[in-house]
């Protein structure tokens, strides 16, 4: 049954169903690793992070006191804290021409296949040539601090009950509010 479950998630690409336990991200950066943050309200400081910590899941924004550590590698951004290190995946739209406002994303333990990520500066950008957006830097946090890829113009017509942002690389030895 277990099996089944792992192969039914690597083929929808939903976080997988296998136990994982869930581990504490140091509180001391990690070589190699930066903490990943919004810097204006009303999500200032809140950190990248899945809940439990480490583990796949839905990707939030959160305090600092429970904040991930991530990197971009080959286009792929990981939490390598994980055992095994975590993935983000970016929802794939049916229609990639004219895609929701909102694409989900959330961390699985196999190598997201749509889209790549980069670094604009300190600034984390999403970008797939097949799904046009005017800022491959604008994400949305909406309802229970879940983060969303925005595809429509940052802060013009945001959608009810979510908030702009930008989230940016921070390489401080802790993470801090």
């Amino acid at each position: 049954m277990v099996k089944l479950l792992f192969l039914a998630a690597l083929l929808t690409g939903a976080p997988s169903t296998i136990a994982q336990t869930s581990v504490p991200t140091p509180r001391e950066l990690q070589t190699g690793n930066l903490w990943i943050r919004a810097v204006a309200s009303p999500n200032y400081h809140k950190y990248l992070q899945t809940k439990p910590a480490n583990v796949p899941g839905i990707a939030i924004l959160d305090s600092y006191t429970t904040a991930g550590q991530f990197n971009i590698v080959d286009g792929q951004l990981v939490n390598k804290v994980a055992n095994p290190p975590l993935y983000m995946w970016v929802e794939e739209p049916a229609d990639k021409a004219n895609p929701p406002r909102t694409l989900s994303t959330w961390f699985n333990t196999t190598k997201n296949p749509f889209g790549s990520f980069n670094f604009q500066g300190d600034t984390v950008a999403w970008s797939v040539p097949s799904v046009k957006r005017q800022n491959t830097a604008a994400w949305l946090v909406c309802k229970n601090q879940q983060l969303f890829i925005n595809t429509g113009a940052y802060a013009y017509q945001t959608p009810s009950g979510c908030a702009d942002q930008t989230i940016h690389y921070y390489n401080d030895k802790t993470a801090n509010n």
